[in-house]
């Protein structure tokens, strides 16, 4: 084995052991966000499915234009695990109230909900319902007519989760 692989893998190992302490002590994680950020970020592309999930709950919390877009890449990522798309999109919905311009991420996820890849509608419809993301409201209610069971459901929950909403606010 050449003396940069071995280099290599010790590095990956460093790593990986670091997003451990990062996932363990959020503490640390956030004296450290600048570097730690970056490093999870690398560390996901590496990382077996129970770190990645874990990963992404940490940085779901971390409301940066470049989280959430890295957020949205997992959850369209047909070659990602189901549970790991799944958690992508929860993170998305949590954080996106948080960032101020999101019409990119809207218009986005909004074209998702029209995909006829049904695990994406799902995901998308779930990632959009952010609290006060009022341009998710019709959409979200037109998913209310969709054959799929799940995504009518899951439509129903992402619109409650809009909250502040106008089109929520009629009687």
């Amino acid at each position: 084995m050449k003396k940069n692989k071995i280099v290599t893998i010790q590095t990956r190992a460093r790593e990986i052991q670091k997003s451990i302490l990062y996932i363990n002590n959020i503490d640390l994680f956030l004296n450290e966000i600048d570097s730690a950020v970056p490093l999870l970020i690398k560390v996901l592309k590496v990382a077996d499915t129970d770190l990645k999930d874990e990963i992404i709950f940490l940085l779901g919390g971390i409301a940066r234009k470049k989280v959430i877009w890295l957020l949205y890449e997992i959850m369209v990522d047909t070659g990602e695990n189901k549970n790991t798309r799944h958690s992508a999109a929860i993170q998305i919905s949590v954080t996106a109230a948080f960032i101020k311009d999101t019409n990119d991420l809207t218009e986005k996820l909004l074209a998702d909900i029209k995909s006829s890849d049904p695990l994406l509608r799902c995901l998308a419809a779930f990632a959009v319902g952010w609290e006060r993301n009022d341009k998710a409201a019709i959409p979200l209610l037109d998913l209310m007519q969709d054959d799929d069971l799940d995504i009518q459901q899951i439509a129903a929950n992402a619109l409650v989760n809009l909250k502040g909403s106008s089109l929520l606010k009629f009687k």
